[in-house]
C-alpha cells in the first residue's frame, strides 16, 4: 500500500458484517431491472413516461444515500485527504472506462435483436424549446443516478463486503462480480454480447475499488463518463445554437 492509497483507504476488508440496510439496497438492483423490463417490452415510450422512469432512478438515487450517509461520509473524509491526486485518478479513471467500453466494444461482434433498442429521441434537442431542453437535461439525470446506485450496489456491497478468503475464491468474487454488473445493462442492448464492454467497465471499476479502498473515486469516475455522454452531448448543442450553428 503506496501513500496515497493508505491516505484514502476507508475500509480494509476484514469483517464480512451485514446489516438490514445492505440486504435492503440490494433490492434495487432488481428494480432497476423492472423499469428496464416494463420500457422494453411494453415499449412505454412518450414523455411522461420517461419523466417517471427517471423520477423513479432519484428517488431510489436518494433513499441509497440516505441509508449509506454514514459510510459515505467516512469515505468522503478520507477522499479529501489527498483530493488532487484523488481528483487526477478520477479524470484519468474515466478516460480509461470510456476508452475500455469503446475497445472492447469494437472487438466483439455486432448481434441483432428483436428488442427495439434504437428508439428515436422524444425530444429533437436542435429545435426543442427552451423548457423541453431543460426536460432533455432532466432525463439525462436518469442514466448517470443509476450508475451511481450500481457502483455502490456492486463496489461496496457485492464486492467490499464478501472479499474474504484465499486468492482463488478473491478472483472468482470480482469475476463473477463484473459480469453480472455487464448482464445488468441487458436491456440496454437486448443480448447478453451487447452487455460484454460493461463487463469489462465493471472489472476495471472493482480494480479501482479495491486499490483505493474508497468508494468515492469509482462513483466520481463513472459520473465523469456518464455525464460526458448524456449532459456534456447536450452542452454541445446549447453552445451550437448559441451561436447559429446545426449539430
Amino acid at each position: 500500500m503506496n501513500k496515497f492509497t493508505k491516505l484514502v483507504a476507508a475500509e480494509d476488508f476484514s469483517e464480512n458484517v451485514w446489516t438490514k440496510k445492505d440486504y435492503i439496497v440490494l433490492l434495487l438492483i432488481p428494480l432497476i431491472l423492472f423499469v428496464g423490463f416494463i420500457t422494453q417490452y411494453f415499449s412505454v415510450k412518450n414523455q411522461l413516461s420517461v419523466i417517471i422512469d427517471t423520477s423513479l432512478r432519484i428517488i431510489m438515487f436518494i433513499f441509497l444515500m440516505v441509508v449509506y450517509a454514514p459510510m459515505l461520509r467516512r469515505h468522503w473524509s478520507k477522499f479529501k485527504l489527498a483530493w488532487k491526486r484523488s481528483v487526477l485518478l478520477v479524470i484519468v479513471g474515466g478516460v480509461l472506462l470510456q476508452i475500455i467500453v469503446s475497445l472492447v466494444r469494437s472487438l466483439i461482434p455486432r448481434v441483432s435483436t428483436s428488442l427495439k433498442t434504437d428508439v428515436p429521441s422524444l425530444i429533437d434537442p436542435l429545435t426543442a424549446s427552451p423548457e423541453m431542453f431543460m426536460l432533455l437535461i432532466y432525463i439525462a439525470l436518469g442514466p448517470i443516478v443509476t450508475g451511481l446506485i450500481e457502483d455502490t450496489v456492486f463496489r461496496y456491497t457485492l464486492l467490499g463486503k464478501i472479499f474474504q478468503g484465499s486468492f482463488l475464491k478473491k478472483a472468482c468474487i470480482i469475476i463473477l462480480n463484473s459480469i453480472l454488473f455487464g448482464l445488468i445493462h441487458y436491456y440496454n442492448f437486448g443480448s447478453v454480447i451487447g452487455t460484454i464492454p460493461f463487463m469489462f467497465a465493471g472489472l476495471f471499476l472493482n480494480i479501482i475499488y479495491l486499490w483505493t479502498k474508497n468508494i468515492w473515486h469509482v462513483l466520481l469516475i463513472h459520473t465523469v463518463n456518464n455525464a460526458v455522454l448524456t449532459i456534456g452531448a447536450l452542452l454541445i448543442i446549447v453552445i451550437l445554437r448559441l451561436l447559429g450553428l446545426k449539430a
